[in-house]
């Protein structure tokens, strides 16, 4: 299970409700349009002036469609796109990882998540939590190995007195770099979650959409 599985089902539920409100909004509007041309046509009973409030029923539905239509699109391209330049980012530092975790003895490793531009951002959360997965798993053995070493070199006496201190500054700075996309990571979901929350509750109180509906 993903850690932002929960986040993910927000985010999606919202895009959602978004769609099926513009789908209500839409098929109301294709009715009065139908409506207008009904009562258009009756020429001999001079009803023109009697669409007027329909046409204006009819430019506020298409109005708050096409809000909603913007709103979507503006939630999706910056989802989209600022998650793709922090995968972007974590699939650099995991590659740089990865060089150095080479020469570990006995490390297994693995292929690094590439996200591609396209993507959208359910797949673009899978291959960042995985390249994170990855270089805290690289970290954890770095200590190990590390610490390891340290012993071997003191039991057997030789005289390597700042290997640890050189090992631990590499790890410090990977972890740093590590830490940092996390947390990155971490506001940016719990921001576009709090986003689509108040989206939701703005959707449920629409008082003119649900008046012109």
């Amino acid at each position: 299970m993903n850690q932002y599985d929960e986040s993910l089902d927000t985010v999606n539920g919202t895009i959602k409700k978004i769609d099926t409100t513009i789908k209500n909004l839409s098929n109301k509007s294709s009715e009065i349009r139908l409506k207008i041309e009904m009562l258009m046509k009756k020429v001999n009973l001079k009803l023109v002036d009697s669409t007027q409030l329909l046409q204006f029923q009819q430019s506020i539905l298409v109005n708050e469609i096409n809000y909603l239509k913007n709103l979507k699109q503006i939630l999706l391209s910056n989802i989209n796109g600022q998650l793709y330049y922090l995968s972007e980012n974590i699939a650099m530092l995991a590659i740089s990882v990865l060089n150095v975790y080479k020469d570990i003895p006995g490390s297994d490793t693995k292929a690094i998540t590439m996200t591609g531009k396209n993507d959208e951002f359910t797949k673009i959360v899978s291959d960042i939590t995985a390249n994170l997965n990855y270089i805290h798993e690289i970290l954890d053995n770095f200590k190990k190995y590390n610490d390891e070493l340290f012993q071997e070199m003191v039991v057997g006496n030789f005289h390597c007195k700042t290997l640890k201190n050189d090992m631990s500054n590499i790890y410090n700075h990977i972890n740093l770099e590590y830490t940092k996309y996390v947390d990155d990571m971490q506001k940016r979901m719990e921001y576009f979650v709090e986003f689509s929350t108040n989206i939701n509750e703005q959707l449920d109180n629409m008082k003119i959409s649900s008046f012109y509906n």
